[in-house]
């Protein structure tokens, strides 16, 4: 089987399950070239293996990059993005991020995560049909990224949408690349200038004064941190939400069942995020040689775990390829493990489970109104998603007052 996990057409209907199927059963720590020149890669299927790379970070680095291709790196020396560091600083800059992601400061919230879901879903319950992925999945994910971090909602739609393209791996030199990454710096840039001329009561302001192992925040790292927080926040909500709502369509019985009874979401949200999860692959640096899964990996070359291979291991999962909401125990590797564990869990678990438990209870007969459309990436793709869900519905009545654009 000719198996070539770089090429972005391999995603072009979604993740590549047989291909991962094979590798897992054949040759799952697969030597992959790179065709862009670099190195190589050994490529990561079964679950063990990835969980053991996952939580051995003195052996399997995030620094230099977390993404294949060598060329994508950010930061520097002083500067440094969250996801491509290593202990001590991500140590620190992540307890540094966590207050608002917290489990506590993310139920303190549920309320406002209510009320946001019902505004989105207020906006197109009277016409009866919708896009599911531009009305509803697509505004969630924006508007709680752009509440938690203090952002206009309606504006900051067009800096997510640029935040989904970099995600792409459009090349940001030229095109449309370039476009969303001049949007991203000038909104975090206007976003530092204000919240250093008039501080708020919100994280960039927390932010634009950050000081980190005694080394204040400038304008670089304001940067880094703004696209982390707007990109990790919302083209992986986005996507499991669509995605979720697909496969609640392809399986009519677990839909049905969720809308007898919404207290089942939240287990129902657990076997969303394992069978499709958001993130393709993420790559660590050998620190030290290693042998995973009986192969021996050198100091200083690269692994990339793929967590849509880990997820359906049927070493784990029984029936893995079968979408069972009751599934229980389901311990997916869908946020990653060890210390580089996603830091916006409790926030992606409470958003999902709110919009689906609203979907179910407002939306009962929600279906689908033509074919789901997948994201077409120019470059290795790191997160994968749906472009369009048409959808629709019985039209029914607002809850709330609010004036909709």
């Amino acid at each position: 089987m000719e198996i070539n996990l770089l090429d972005p057409t391999t995603f072009a209907s979604g993740p590549p399950y047989d291909a991962y199927r094979y590798l897992r059963e054949n040759d799952p720590v697969h030597w992959h070239e790179e065709s862009y020149g670099g190195p190589g890669y050994f490529a990561i299927t079964r679950y063990a293996d990835v969980k053991a790379v996952e939580t051995d970070s003195d052996t399997f680095a995030n620094a230099p990059t977390v993404i294949i291709n060598d060329a994508a790196v950010a930061g520097d020396e002083t500067h440094k993005h969250l996801i491509f560091s290593d202990p001590p600083h991500h140590t620190e800059h992540r307890k540094f991020l966590s207050p608002e992601l917290g489990v506590l400061a993310v139920r303190s919230g549920e309320e406002r995560l209510e009320e946001l879901v019902d505004d989105i879903i207020d906006r197109v319950i009277e016409k009866g049909e919708c896009d599911f992925v531009e009305d509803i999945a697509g505004r969630m994910a924006s508007f709680v990224m752009a509440d938690l971090i203090g952002l206009p909602r309606e504006k900051s739609l067009v800096m997510f949408e640029a935040a989904a393209t970099l995600a792409r791996g459009a090349d940001q030199t030229s095109g449309e690349g370039l476009a969303a990454a001049t949007t991203m710096y000038q909104w975090a840039d206007e976003a530092r200038k204000e919240r250093l001329d008039t501080p708020r009561d919100d994280m960039l302001t927390r932010i634009a004064n950050g000081v980190v192992m005694d080394i204040p925040f400038d304008d670089y790292q304001f940067q880094l941190d703004f696209q982390l927080l707007v990109s990790a926040g919302s083209d992986t909500s986005r996507n499991a939400l669509a995605t979720g709502m697909q496969r609640l369509f392809e399986n009519p019985e677990a839909h049905r069942a969720l809308v007898e009874d919404p207290s089942l979401v939240p287990q129902a949200v657990e076997e969303i995020l394992r069978f499709d999860p958001p993130i393709v692959s993420m790559r660590r640096t050998l620190q030290a040689d290693a042998v995973i899964g009986g192969v021996e990996i050198r100091k200083g070359q690269k692994v990339a775990v793929y967590y849509g291979a880990a997820n359906r291991d049927p070493e784990v999962f029984s029936d893995p390829d079968t979408f069972d909401i009751s599934r229980s125990p389901n311990p997916h590797l869908s946020f990653g493990a060890g210390r580089h564990f996603c830091l916006g869990t409790h926030l992606a678990r409470a958003e999902l489970v709110a919009m689906f438990t609203a979907l179910v209870t407002r939306l009962p007969d929600l279906r689908p109104a033509g074919p789901m459309t997948w994201v077409q990436s120019l470059e290795t793709p790191t997160v994968v998603g749906p472009e369009s869900l048409p959808v629709s519905f019985t039209p029914g009545k607002r809850v709330g007052d609010a004036v909709l654009a």
